[in-house]
Parts: structure tokens; C-alpha cells; sequence
């Protein structure tokens, strides 16, 4: 997604001041602007503790958890014991993301996914094969750096209602409605509840959708394409939709990726150098 919403940003005056991702996950996104000097800062934002517990201790302490991942055994006993552990430290909450993730199969923190080559451990595939202590320390440190440098403006432990709330102040702050950027990629509908360990209903989308139809904001909003999001947006005048081309491996595999079917909504206006919006 990050090609497209960089091109949607660029294409657009002012650039942002500040990018909010309330719904952060594993903030690919805005990580990736601000390497790409995309954006000046960033607001992450999750209401998934565990996920908003990794980027506070990623930006706060992480020495601390680069510490705890070298003491870690990646072990199917140690997935079990992650599985059922419920910690209440913001370290410890941050070592369980980092674990599961990083063992599960596609990473996936909620349902019942379960760890990478299964119980007996025979496929070509370990339950280590994604834990490279090493690098993930290095993206740790560098998650440091951009939030030691004022680029990562903080992380939030709440819902995308909180996180709207923090960039409206902001723009008050400022006096400038066009000082934020807004990027919201919402659970996906199918499936939610094997993927997430707080999924989306479908009133919550048409909250969202009622909340963005009168928001002073510039927004972006990522989705899978299925008639409930459609018929939300699709008709709207003031809304800009794009489809974009791109490849899942969650459920399919890295040889036999499933064609993605992802679209991009937005108020900010249409790229002059790009031409129409995409039918859908």
C-alpha cells in the first residue's frame, strides 16, 4: 500500500505536518513515509494492548526488549506458554506481540492460528524461522531513533474515535485543518474473527463511515473490497476511490500469493498526473 498512499501525499498541498495511523498494527505504513521523508511525524495509534504495548516499549524502552529477546527460547513450549501468558507490564505485553508474531502463522495475533511447522516441527519451515534476534533488534533501535528524533510523536493505547481526537487538537493547535493526514486501515471483513483478537462489526464500519462523512480532515482509508464498504463509500460525491494491485501471502503461500482486492478511499483530491478514479 505504501507506493499508493505516498503518491496520493505527494500529489497533494500542503504535505502533512502529522500522519495519524489509528489503527497502527505493524505501522508499515508510517514507518515507511517517514524513511521515505514523506511525512515530518507520525501518531501511532492501536486498541489492541498488545500492539500499542510493543510500540510503547519499542519507542520507550527498548533496551529493555532487545534485552528479553535475547533471553527468549523460540520454542513450540515457549509459543504455549505466550499463547495462555497474560501479562500486565508494558515490557511483558510487548515480548507476548513480539513472540506470537513473530511465530505465528502469518503472524496473526487473535483466532486460532497456530505456530509455524505445527507441532512436530518437520516441514521446512521451523518455529524459529522468522526470529532473527538480531534484526529485529536493529528495527527496534531504529524505531528508537525516529521517536529520539521527534518523528515518531507518540503512541497511543486506544481507538480510532481517541486517536481522531488527538489530531483534531493538533490542527487547533496549529490553526490548520491541512496539518494531518489521516490513515486508517480498518480489520478486514472477511474472516475477522480468525484474524484479530478485536475485530471490527459491521456497525462499527458504518460508524466509521458516518464519522469520516464530516470529518475536517484530509484521510485516507485502506479496505478490502466487499459490498458493505462499498456501498458506504462508493456514492459518495466527496470520496475518491482507487484500487490498487497488490498480492496477499496470508492466505495463500510466497509461491502461490492470493491477488489482492484492496481499494483506497479518500477526500484528498485526485492526482492531476494520474487521471481518473478506478471503477469498482
Amino acid at each position: 500500500m505504501l507506493p499508493a498512499i505516498r503518491q496520493l501525499i505527494d500529489g497533494n498541498i500542503p504535505h502533512p505536518e502529522l500522519f495519524v495511523e489509528p489503527f497502527c498494527g505493524g505501522a508499515s505504513v508510517s514507518l515507511g513515509l517517514l524513511e521515505l521523508d514523506a511525512v515530518q511525524r507520525v501518531l501511532l495509534a492501536d486498541l489492541d494492548p498488545l500492539v500499542s504495548a510493543f510500540w510503547q516499549a519499542a519507542t520507550r524502552d527498548a533496551d529493555g526488549l532487545i534485552k528479553e529477546i535475547h533471553s527468549l527460547d523460540v520454542t513450540v513450549e515457549q509459543w504455549d506458554y505466550w499463547r495462555r501468558a497474560r501479562p500486565r507490564s508494558i515490557r511483558q505485553l510487548a515480548v507476548k506481540c513480539l513472540f506470537l508474531n513473530r511465530t505465528t502463522f502469518s503472524g496473526i495475533l487473535g483466532g486460532h492460528a497456530g505456530h509455524i511447522g505445527g507441532r512436530a516441527q518437520s516441514t521446512d519451515y521451523t518455529i524459529d524461522c522468522r526470529f532473527n534476534r538480531d534484526a529485529l533488534a536493529e528495527r527496534i533501535l531504529n524505531v528508537k531513533r525516529l521517536h529520539d528524533e521527534g518523528r515518531i510523536a507518540g503512541v497511543l493505547s486506544s481507538g480510532w474515535q481517541q486517536s481522531m481526537h488527538r489530531a483534531n487538537g493538533y490542527a487547533a493547535l496549529n490553526d490548520n485543518p491541512a496539518a494531518t493526514v489521516v490513515y486508517l486501515d480498518p480489520p478486514y471483513i472477511n474472516k475477522a474473527d480468525q484474524i484479530y483478537t478485536l475485530p471490527f462489526t459491521g456497525r462499527d464500519h458504518c460508524e466509521l463511515a458516518a464519522y469520516l462523512k464530516g470529518s475536517p480532515h484530509r484521510w485516507v482509508l485502506s479496505y478490502d473490497a466487499e459490498p458493505l464498504i462499498l456501498d458506504l463509500y462508493r456514492s459518495r460525491s466527496d470520496v475518491h476511490h482507487y484500487r490498487v494491485t497488490h498480492h496477499y501471502t496470508m492466505t495463500g503461500t510466497r509461491k502461490r500469493p492470493v491477488p489482492g482486492r484492496e481499494i483506497i478511499f479518500t477526500n484528498l483530491p485526485i492526482d492531476p498526473t494520474d487521471g481518473k478514479d478506478c471503477s469498482c
